[in-house]
């Protein structure tokens, strides 16, 4: 009598188990259902807002305006590099080796000019990165709060598969070229 006691409390425990955890399972699904996610695509975004444009444009103005500083100093060496050749045979041992440290120093000014150029660049990039995505967050505070949004993700990143209707890409380009554009460039 005992075991069938035992039995019949097990299966009352168990099938009371799978009720909770179904009821569990409807609550959970309900709650996911009434949250409010989209998602965003940053490649296509940036091509959305206006203002990414402008400033990558100006950062590929000056790397040109850098890249032109760069081959003009690489000429300049070259031609102290032609000079010293033809000047060589004429040249004392001694001169022979001034002449060979005074273009090694070139070499090396030209090297230290590229990495600070490159340097430079990166710093101005790493500036504009800084300041987009301040925009973006801006964007993004504002969205939410006018289309109520409970989850906001990046598509390329951490999500495999959304609905279509969930791409907030194009509604967040509008509010981002609605924000204003600062007086002051970096």
């Amino acid at each position: 009598m005992k075991k069938y006691n035992l039995i019949i409390v097990t299966l009352f425990l168990f099938v009371t188990a799978s009720c909770d955890n179904q009821s569990r399972k409807q609550n959970t699904s309900a709650k996911i259902d009434e949250m409010n996610i989209g998602f965003v695509r940053l490649d296509s975004l940036t091509k959305l807002y206006d203002y990414h444009g402008v400033l990558v444009k100006e950062i590929e103005a000056k790397a040109k305006k850098m890249e032109a500083e760069l081959i003009r100093s690489q000429q300049n060496i070259q031609t102290e590099y032609e000079v010293l050749q033809q000047a060589a045979p004429n040249l004392s041992k001694i001169e022979l080796e001034r002449a060979q440290l005074d273009f090694q120093r070139i070499q090396q000014q030209y090297q230290a000019l590229e990495q600070q150029r490159t340097g430079e660049l990166q710093q101005e990039e790493l500036e504009m990165n800084t300041f987009v995505k301040s925009q973006v967050d801006q964007a993004i505070d504002k969205m939410k709060d006018d289309l109520d949004l409970d989850i906001v993700l990046i598509y390329e990143s951490n999500l495999l598969y959304a609905k279509e209707n969930m791409d907030l890409t194009v509604e967040l380009a509008s509010y981002l070229n609605e924000l204003e554009i600062p007086d002051q460039e970096k």
